[in-house]
């Protein structure tokens, strides 16, 4: 059994990831239920498009990034963000895609931003798995002595 300590930007980067990825699955539930009965479940009251962009997705990308950068600095990368990453990173472009299809102006240029800029969260994660693997190997190979 590996016990793992957790430093204090590894639980910071974590609640954010995971409160992006709360906004987020809020964001895409509400907008599909508005397809389908011409409102969401959230209240009228809340302004979801103040600037004509969702204060729920934006947010969300933003505290993916966020987690992201937190955790740039240390090698040992918390598997949640990781994990939250990716898969954030995937229902964002996979969703913008699919909205994109779904309506009559196709894949605009602000939808394609968006959707690019899931799926460049996703390759962060990606990159975070692929540096830890690395780091794995080179510790590994570091902490054998072969005899000469």
């Amino acid at each position: 059994m590996q016990i793992e300590i957790k430093s204090y930007n590894q639980r910071v980067s974590e609640l954010l990831a995971i409160t992006a990825m709360t906004l987020l699955l809020i964001h895409i539930i509400d907008g599909s239920i508005e397809r389908i009965y011409k409102h969401g479940f959230l209240p009228v009251s809340v302004d979801k498009r103040p600037f004509g962009i969702s204060n729920l997705g934006i947010t969300s990308i933003f505290l993916f990034f966020l987690a992201f950068a937190i955790e740039t600095r240390k090698r040992n990368i918390a598997k949640v963000t990781t994990t939250l990453l990716i898969v954030g990173g995937a229902l964002i472009g996979t969703s913008v895609l699919g909205v994109s299809i779904m309506d009559k102006w196709g894949l605009v240029p602000r939808l394609l931003v968006l959707c690019m800029t899931g799926y460049v969260i996703m390759g962060l994660g990606i990159l975070k798995v692929c540096q830890k693997q690395q780091h794995k190997k080179s510790s590994s190979l570091s902490s054998h002595h072969f005899p000469h």
